[in-house]
């Protein structure tokens, strides 16, 4: 059926925006192009895109919602999102994440629509096959190696919630909004969840090309913006973490992987076994403010 016409849609997809460029021009294409036999539409949230960003935003028939670029906050934002949207199935997408196939929507929101066992669905997220990428992508597990990642993925039946690509009942929403959230919405959410007994579906196959490329100052920033957003969840990384993680011999024989393959190259992919730990210890331990 796809996107809505005059019906009411089913599944709406909620996308927080800000400047995302070509790649969000290639995001909507995928997007309006899935094969969904349900009513669907879009919502962005747009928080001060410049005047190229909306004319390539214009192209698409998406229900737009602008808001104050101070007002942006990772909870409120989706939060907004979510209230303005009509469907009973929502969808939270990132601007810069890129449906992997046609089918992604449907096979998404499948175990939502097919049971009431779940409340929530993750979806996969795949590295694109082109373009500059960092080497300990986060869109897989070699990112996440340090301990507090790894525990709470355990503790949460080997899903770590990502609003990057995710699809919740609007029940399981207004039963737990996101709430404020500077970061980490998503564990945030997760949690919130699972303490009132809600269940997350993992469909891996319902998968986005997402990828990451930082320089050393963006992984710095990316770093200690999640070991605050730990903090803020009550999540303790401790010196001993910080020494079991930096001495830990896996990621350093992934590293002679990517030297010899010639695909970690960069200082900030050399160093990102040993800054990861030791930047997520001063997030979570020393800052006292969001780290900009």
């Amino acid at each position: 059926m796809g996107p809505e016409k005059d019906e009411r849609p089913e599944v709406s997809i909620v996308v927080p925006s800000k400047d995302g460029g070509a790649r969000f021009e290639v995001c909507l294409e995928s997007v309006f192009a899935q094969r969904a036999p349900f009513a669907f539409e879009v919502v962005v949230v747009d928080s001060g895109s410049g005047e190229e960003s909306m004319r390539r935003l214009g192209r698409f028939p998406v229900r737009l919602s602008t808001i104050p670029p101070g007002e942006f906050d990772h909870g409120r934002t989706r939060d907004l999102g979510a209230s303005l949207a009509r469907g009973t199935i929502l969808v939270f997408l990132n601007q810069d994440a890129v449906p992997a196939s046609q089918d992604w929507l449907a096979t998404l929101v499948a175990p939502l629509r097919d049971g009431k066992e779940y409340a929530a669905v993750q979806g996969g997220i795949r590295e694109f096959a082109e373009g500059p990428r960092f080497f300990w992508d986060s869109s897989g597990p070699r990112f996440y190696f340090t301990r507090e990642s790894e525990g709470w993925i355990a503790r949460y039946g080997g899903v770590g919630f990502s609003t990057v690509n995710a699809a919740m009942r609007r029940s399981a929403w207004e039963a737990c909004p996101f709430g404020e959230a500077v970061t980490m919405e998503d564990k945030k959410w997760q949690r919130a969840a699972a303490e009132r007994g809600l269940r997350i579906a993992a469909r891996p196959e319902a998968a986005v090309f997402h990828t990451h490329d930082y320089d050393l100052r963006g992984l710095v920033r990316r770093c200690l913006q999640e070991g605050w957003g730990w903090r803020l969840l009550g999540e303790r990384y401790s010196l001993v973490d910080v020494v079991l993680d930096t001495l830990s011999p896996r990621k350093f024989f992934e590293l002679a992987k990517g030297v010899f393959s010639r695909r970690s190259l960069t200082l900030a992919e050399w160093l990102f076994p040993v800054l990861r730990p030791w930047l997520l210890y001063r997030g979570n331990r020393l800052l006292r403010r969001y780290p900009a």
